[in-house]
């Protein structure tokens, strides 16, 4: 592999002469202030990672031990990258001998999350390096809300360490440039053009797109449609569902499907820019020449939203257990310690414990009401929501379920919910149940319009037992947490149910 750094015979043998020697000198004298690794615990379920220090031979010659870049590349950005550091361009800094993958993503935020978990799946697949956009305001946060960098949320040194395969974002690529409160660039420099996927369906016009993502890479992007033989249902042109394996054909490095080749691009660019810029400029003159398009590019291979994928056996695969792309990838993704402690620290205050003190077992329930109102069963009229009761039915045979086979009495029930209806939340306090208030937290004016998402998300991975609404895949990929990380038990309410 190109990130893959050969270590040749006479370094191995100065490498072991180095460390016997040093292991003597500490089993023996106890005197020296050489020291081997330096191990640094990033919590449960976190990689231990041995940071390289230098030992000193008795000649005088220092030998640095491996580096963790040389024993293991893929948890070191930069050894898949031409600079150590990101550079205005990204083709400056992908290199000539590796190939790469990347996506755009517009949805709610689990959604997005979907997609990028099968962008890197896909990427495996075709051994292609990801790299990973940072998530940018949707319709779920202002625009003031600021970028959020992947990282910032999941542990991208516990992926890397799971799949041995390198993963990058786009900050280690390139500089990326920040949005101003309207949504426009701070720094108008001339973008880069990349010729991408679009995995769209068949009877839609034009790609799926997401202009503040592309401000912030600083792309000029034209999308190609994928051929009829990635879709799950090519005769369908409404299914939006696209196949893994076709898609890893056609990017395939060096030896792409014959299909991926000549075909027309969804949208003239330059007709669409200079549409823009015509419409900007009041139809007057000024208008600069702009890309005209081309094909997929080849290095990097770049998709629109990769949220409907499948292996072809049926679609919405990524709510079932056996989801290949959850189960390769997203169970990997765990939350940044950082963000876990946080989180702590809101539920021993919401439960009235000192600080420090270890959490109790929990069952974590996610309620989703919203636009899940609509969900009627035929006959009925919206708002259609399950009663909080059968939530609470539901936690108690999960809290017998776990005494059963754990013999753990699980009395702390957790809830998050976006209702905002106060009667709701006094019938969640008649059961004894607990919730966050960010309201009283004041956690958006302290932290930002991300947070009262993302430590209701970590908090209700914690459980050791599950309760969410089906359909909902928020409900859905938390339950996987519970049950791949705690070894927990999940199950959901069906609103549409009686």
């Amino acid at each position: 592999m190109p990130w893959s750094t050969p270590t040749g015979t006479a370094r191995r043998w100065w490498v072991v002469a180095g460390v016997t020697f040093c292991v003597l000198a500490l089993l023996y004298t106890f005197q020296s202030s050489w020291y081997l690794f330096s191990l640094k615990d990033a919590g449960a379920g976190a990689v231990i990672q041995i940071e390289p220090e230098v030992c000193r031979t008795p000649t005088g010659v220092e030998t640095q031990l491996e580096t963790l870049a040389e024993r293991e590349p893929w948890m070191v950005p930069a050894t898949s990258l031409n600079s150590g550091s990101p550079t205005p361009n990204a083709r400056d800094n992908l290199r000539n001998d590796s190939h790469y993958i990347t996506g755009l993503a517009t949805a709610g935020f689990t959604n997005e999350f979907i997609g990028y978990v099968n962008m890197i799946y896909l990427g495996l697949l075709t051994q292609r390096i990801p790299i990973i956009p940072p998530f940018v305001p949707q319709s779920h946060v202002s625009v003031g809300a600021g970028i959020l960098p992947f990282s910032h949320i999941y542990n991208l040194s516990n992926l890397r360490n799971a799949l041995k395969f390198p993963v990058l974002e786009w900050s280690d690529v390139k500089t990326l440039i920040p949005l101003s409160n309207n949504g426009a660039p701070t720094d108008p420099a001339a973008p880069e053009h990349f010729g991408c996927w679009s995995v769209r369906q068949q009877s839609a016009p034009s790609p799926n797109r997401v202009p503040r993502t592309e401000k912030v890479l600083n792309l000029d992007l034209v999308f190609t449609r994928v051929p009829p033989m990635a879709f799950y249902s090519s005769s369908n042109p409404g299914d939006p569902h696209t196949k893994f394996p076709a898609l890893a054909a056609l990017i395939w490095p060096d030896h792409a499907h014959p299909a991926s080749k000549n075909l027309r691009v969804m949208e003239q660019q330059g007709d669409r820019i200079y549409a823009n810029n015509h419409n900007n400029n009041g139809g007057g003159g000024g208008d600069k020449e702009v890309w005209k398009g081309g094909p997929p590019d080849e290095q990097l291979s770049c998709f629109d939203f990769l949220y409907w994928m499948t292996s072809g056996v049926e679609g919405y695969e990524i709510e079932r257990r056996w989801s290949l792309a959850w189960n390769g990838v997203g169970t990997h993704l765990t939350f940044t310690d950082e963000l876990v402690e946080m989180t702590k620290g809101y539920l021993r205050r919401a439960l009235s414990l000192e600080e420090g003190s270890v959490l109790p077992p929990m069952i974590t329930v996610h309620i989703r009401r919203g636009d899940f109102g609509n969900h009627c069963k035929q006959g009925r009229k919206p708002p259609c929501f399950a009663p909080v009761s059968k939530y609470r039915d539901l936690a108690q045979k999960i809290q017998d379920q776990i005494f059963e086979t754990q013999k753990i009495r699980v009395t702390t029930v957790y809830v998050a919910s976006d209702e905002q209806d106060p009667t709701f939340w006094q019938e969640i306090e008649s059961f004894g149940w607990t919730y966050l208030n960010h309201t009283t937290e004041r956690t958006t004016e302290r932290l930002g319009e991300w947070y009262p998402l993302l430590i209701d998300k970590i908090a209700l991975s914690l459980g050791v037992g599950f309760v969410g609404t089906s359909a909902s895949t928020f409900s859905i990929l938390n339950a996987r947490r519970v049950e791949d990380w705690n070894r927990g038990i999940a199950d959901y309410v069906n609103p549409m149910a009686d």
